[in-house]
């Protein structure tokens, strides 16, 4: 059975023993850098395993804890399961304490051991005696239970101990393994999320990259979807070949969420990456430069944000300056998800201290992303825009990658990706799309469900809400009605302003739907219209028309028109041309050819081709005599069809084109031979 796996990470003021602590317990220095062993303390974050069973493989982060480097202890804290906070005991709770508390809580972890370090010092400066260095232990512990008291830490253990002597390092250890059996384990399942903390260059083999897996596995045999999502928009997503792996610093071919992970990859250079790019699969993780986020001040905050706030915003192992947008409150005494939306031409709302609220987060730069992450919000110093100040705030991401849309529809549809119902979720994304409709891949992206597919065909049932279009994409089942309602008012306008004409093209109606929805949509209002029988084919060119309407009535054809029927009537097997139509009744030549359209779309003239058209019962008699001719003969030649039909030569060949478009001939050479409709019942 493979050992549980789990990341500890390491929080507290610069110089009380994080590092010193680390390596007690594994051996392991994990201040790598010159700079920080010739200083003394952490800068970059470094890294450890621990296994201090068979069935426990536990990776360290060890943090920096000096205030000006809270953004790189934000990079390592997005990964760890829970936290070994370190408090030295002659110093208790400081100010890196403090930040570091709230950024773990802030992150959503509530699993800790307090380990109260360097209570050796406690005896050599002055406890010496028993009973006195047990009265310091227990001052110091009660100020740091009452600091824990006000967070998720509250029953966290204290243990004191000395990574000088190894006093107290036992229970430490205790203390840990049954905090790990407290701890529940990450899904396996979805895709890989893997934030990268550190690039470089290992000689013998390339690039390599670390990070912890946040969820899903990275295996070697199955590789294939694995892309690099980037931040910043200079650089694209790309694939990725992953040369080897390893896993809590041993190799591996595959890692699982909740593991200390590197990387050989094969196909990128060092330039082409950066702390804060995400390795991921599938349609997790969005490059964006706008978000929408549940967030919370803490209640320490000097002043409400209000619009255009700016704040450095910390997530996963990326940050970036950020301006928000509060759109709406979190009412406290119901829940997380009842937001309170301003009225119409009350203030703009602004987030207090020690209050939630929904807001828009624009990004200086963008970042990767992901429905569900959690962020840290940090303060600028007062007066120095680019200098960073204190964690004032952090929140979870409800949409990465939000529409331009009014306040009140945000508002409304963060209250439904809010919900744990991941079926409300994908639902209530569908419908704020509106006419367009929106994809899967979409979908899985905005509402942090990774395989909607299940959900979607539950939904696009045809009892259901959703509408599954052929392109597709899904949209509000509702909106197909509002769709053929415009169809119809669209058909019935164009009666109006055209009374002649038998309808109206099929394209051109699709197209002046309301609400620019998609093709497939429109396409489907007009099928379900004609299905329902509100609307029907006018005629042989598809036109559309409303029962009823769009017909032309012999015995009722305007003036004009009627003597136009009437000249190709008497015309017989001779018809007058369009130009000698315009001629005979003093009409223009554009009136004319919209009459003869009119008429043949409605079965009152037969064409021919473009200048030669047959009153119906004339081209009837004529079809009679070819096809007797054909049977007699078996076959028709320009100077026959001239003998039938009394045409000139320049009406012949376009008359032998029209015989073979009705399949009555089929050319072959010069000659036209009978064809598949040759004969008068076929």
């Amino acid at each position: 059975m493979a050992p549980r796996q789990f990341i500890l990470g390491t929080a507290g003021h610069i110089d009380h023993g994080k590092t010193s602590l680390v390596r007690a317990l594994t051996g392991v220095d994990t201040d790598r850098l010159p700079e920080e062993k010739r200083r003394g303390i952490t800068i970059e974050l470094g890294f450890a395993r621990w296994q201090p069973s068979e069935e426990l493989n536990v990776g360290i982060v060890d943090v920096p804890g000096h205030e000006a480097l809270v953004r790189t202890m934000v990079a390592g804290a997005g990964g760890i399961d829970a936290v070994l906070v370190v408090i030295a005991a002659e110093d208790g709770v400081m100010p890196q304490t403090r930040e570091h508390l709230h950024v773990c809580e802030l992150l959503g972890l509530r699993h800790a051991v307090v380990a109260l370090t360097k209570i050796d010092r406690l005896r050599s400066d002055g406890g010496g005696e028993d009973d006195e260095l047990e009265e310091l232990l227990e001052l110091a512990i009660d100020d740091v239970r009452a600091v824990l008291a006000e967070g998720p830490f509250a029953e966290a253990p204290i243990l004191p101990v000395s990574a000088h002597t190894g006093e107290g390092m036992p229970e430490l250890t205790a203390a840990l393994l049954e905090l790990a059996k407290q701890l529940p384990s990450r899904g396996r399942k979805g895709a890989p999320v893997l934030p990268i903390d550190r690039v470089f260059t290992m000689r013998g083999h390339g690039t390599v990259i670390t990070g912890t897996l946040l969820a899903g596995e990275i295996d070697l045999d199955k590789q294939a979807e694995l892309e690099l999502v980037p931040c910043g928009l200079a650089r694209q997503r790309s694939p990725l070949r992953i040369r080897g792996m390893q896993v809590h610093s041993g190799d591996a071919r595959r890692a699982r969420a909740g593991t200390r992970t590197a990387l050989n990859l094969g196909n990128v250079s060092v330039e082409d990456l950066a702390r804060g790019d995400v390795i991921s699969a599938g349609h997790k993780v969005v490059t964006s430069d706008r978000v929408l986020a549940l967030v919370n001040q803490l209640g320490f905050g000097q002043r409400a944000w209000a619009r255009d706030t700016a704040l450095q915003l910390c997530a996963g192992t990326a940050s970036t300056a950020a301006h928000l947008v509060p759109l709406a409150l979190v009412d406290p005494d119901q829940g997380h998800t009842h937001l309170i939306e301003p009225s119409p031409g009350a203030p703009k709302p602004k987030i207090a201290p020690g209050q939630r609220g929904l807001v828009r987060l624009y990004l200086d730069a963008p970042l990767a992303i992901w429905a569900g992450q959690r962020v840290i919000l940090r303060a600028y110093s007062a007066g120095h825009a680019n200098v960073e100040g204190l964690t004032v705030g952090g929140g979870v991401i409800v949409d990465p990658l939000p529409e331009r849309r009014h306040p009140s529809r945000r508002v409304a549809l963060a209250r439904a990706l809010l919900s744990e119902d991941p079926s409300a979720r994908v639902q209530a994304l569908v419908e704020d799309a509106g006419m367009p409709g929106i994809d899967a891949q979409a979908i899985a992206l905005r509402t942090g469900v990774e395989e909607p597919g299940k959900i979607l065909s539950r939904l696009s049932r045809p009892e259901g809400p959703l509408l599954a279009l052929a392109g597709g994409r899904w949209v509000n089942r509702k909106l197909l009605d509002e769709l053929v309602r415009a169809a119809l008012q669209a058909a019935e306008r164009y009666h109006q302003a055209q009374p002649l004409h038998p309808g109206i093209g099929r394209a051109t109606l699709e197209g002046s739907l309301p609400g620019h929805p998609a093709p497939e949509l429109a396409r489907a209002a007009v099928e379900l219209a004609l299905e329902r029988g509100s609307l029907r084919v006018a005629d042989r060119a598809g036109s559309l028309a409303r029962p009823g309407k769009g017909s032309l009535d012999p015995d009722a054809l305007p003036e004009d028109m009627a003597a136009m029927v009437g000249l190709y009537t008497t015309g017989g097997a001779a018809p007058p041309t369009l130009k000698q139509v315009a001629e005979r009744l003093g009409l223009e030549a554009k009136q004319v050819l919209e009459y003869a359209g009119l008429l043949q779309r409605n079965g009152l003239l037969v064409r021919v081709s473009d200048d030669l058209s047959y009153a119906p019962a004339t081209h009837v008699e004529l079809l009679r005599r070819i096809r007797e001719h054909l049977a007699a003969h078996g076959e028709i030649d320009v100077q026959a069809l001239k003998d039938i039909s009394g045409l000139s030569r320049k009406f012949v060949v376009p008359f032998l084109e029209h015989l073979d478009h009705l399949a009555i001939t089929r050319r072959e050479g010069d000659r036209r031979l009978p064809g598949p409709r040759a004969k008068a019942d076929s």
